[in-house]
């Protein structure tokens, strides 16, 4: 386990992560998904990320094994969702994306678990986030992690519609305090 951390991401990281994103992109395309490309999520889009102190890496031996960016950025998409917990604030995952060459370590499971550490700590209610229709192991990891099916949305340029998922966080992960 030495060498692994989840820290926030740096300027100097931003070409990195673009080459992290570039794989990841080239086997999404590969397996007939089009979540992402060469236009999202694009360098300035992380760049801002980063700048906001959103953006977390996995370091694994001195190099970028996976990212997930932390905020309250929801979608007006969401609007239409009948979420299981009204009241805010809620933590919204985004870009959660692990090295192809690493896949299947349970990174993605770390950054999650970091997710819902940060959340708690953090006082939120709950976690939420969307997947692409056509990412079958991210539709099969959420669900096995706790999070609930609320629903779809669409995004404009997308051929598919995206699962909306939510974890409420119980007060329990609190010290016992009510939320």
């Amino acid at each position: 386990m030495s060498g692994e951390k989840i820290r926030n991401a740096r300027r100097d990281e931003i070409g990195a992560i673009m080459e992290l994103i570039a794989k990841c992109v080239q086997v999404m395309q590969a397996g007939g998904s089009d979540q992402w490309d060469e236009s999202y999520p694009n360098k300035e889009v992380i760049s801002e990320d980063v700048d906001k102190g959103t953006l977390y890496v996995y370091e694994e031996q001195g190099g970028i094994a996976g990212i997930i960016v932390l905020d309250e950025e929801q979608a007006e998409q969401y609007d239409a969702i009948d979420w299981a917990e009204g009241q805010g604030p809620h933590l919204i995952m985004h870009r959660l994306a692990v090295h192809p060459e690493v896949q299947g370590k349970g990174i993605a499971r770390k950054l999650i678990a970091f997710a819902e550490e940060h959340a708690q700590s953090s006082g939120y209610t709950s976690i939420r986030l969307d997947t692409y229709a056509k990412n079958a192991r991210a539709l099969a990891l959420y669900p096995s992690l706790g999070y609930e099916h609320r629903g779809v949305v669409d995004f404009p340029g997308r051929t598919a519609n995206f699962s909306v998922f939510e974890k409420v966080l119980t007060a329990s992960g609190n010290n016992g305090q009510a939320s």
